[in-house]
Order: C-alpha cells, then sequence, then structure tokens
C-alpha cells in the first residue's frame, strides 16, 4: 500500500476558513520536517498549530459522498411571518428546503420543496414553488 502525506496550514479567519496546501510528501517525516522548516516564516509563526497532516492511499477515492452547498432562506409560516430555514443551493437561483424540526410550521413551502428566491435586503426570499417533494406529494393524495 502505498500513500502520500499532504500538508495544509488551516485556520479560522473572522467567518472564513483559511486554507493553504503546502505540499505533499513520501513520509510523515518529510512532512514534519517541511512545518519544522515554515513554522517560523511570516504568517505560519502566528499560527504555529494550524499545520495539519492528512495521510492518504493513493489510487483511492477519498471523497465518495458528492456535496451540498448550504444557505439560510426565509419562508413564510401558516401565520404568515417569515421564518428561517436551511436550504441546499441549487443552480438558477433555486434552493430545496431542509427543515425537519419546524416543517409542520411552515406555509406553502416545506421540507425537500424547491423553490426560487429573491434577495432582499440581504436576505433570500422564497417567493415561488419550482417541484413539490415525493414525500410531500404523497402526503397531499392521502
Amino acid at each position: 500500500m502505498k500513500t502520500v502525506f499532504i500538508l495544509h496550514h488551516s485556520y479560522e479567519l473572522e467567518e472564513y476558513e483559511e486554507t493553504k496546501l503546502i505540499g505533499a510528501y513520501s513520509t510523515r517525516e518529510q512532512t514534519e520536517l517541511a512545518i519544522n522548516r515554515l513554522k517560523d516564516k511570516n504568517g505560519f509563526k502566528y499560527r504555529p498549530d494550524a499545520f495539519e497532516i492528512s495521510e492518504y492511499e493513493l489510487d483511492q477515492d477519498n471523497w465518495t459522498e458528492g456535496f451540498a452547498t448550504m444557505t439560510t432562506i426565509q419562508v413564510k409560516s401558516k401565520n404568515d411571518t417569515w421564518i428561517t430555514v436551511q436550504a441546499e443551493c441549487l443552480p438558477n437561483n433555486q434552493y430545496q428546503i431542509c427543515e425537519l424540526y419546524e416543517n409542520d410550521l411552515l406555509g406553502e413551502f416545506k421540507h425537500l420543496d424547491i423553490v426560487e428566491c429573491e434577495e432582499k435586503e440581504n436576505d433570500l426570499f422564497a417567493v415561488k414553488l419550482i417541484s413539490k417533494s415525493d414525500t410531500q406529494s404523497r402526503n397531499d393524495e392521502r
């Protein structure tokens, strides 16, 4: 089994994660030598504990489950007030609602519905139903 050691320098800066890929090394020892060479350099010396070593097997997928980019959107509740919910960002200004805990409080748009949003005052507001969730459609038929 052949592996590679990846060295990153990663830390949070305000609301963002700042990550630098330093390099790929054949052994953990070579990776630690790189940290020793860099730890006194400008920037690195202010965050000496932010170095991260990860070991990966070569010729193997290490990220296999896909990914989703999440955000928050505003959705109308049953009593006509706006509720903040999590949503997956989709193409073309569309979002899939991900709200399990307060789904019964939501009005027209529910968990797994795909909606179109408009931006107002730096917030996204659900304004149009694009696709009703299969679960919701089946419940409506009963």
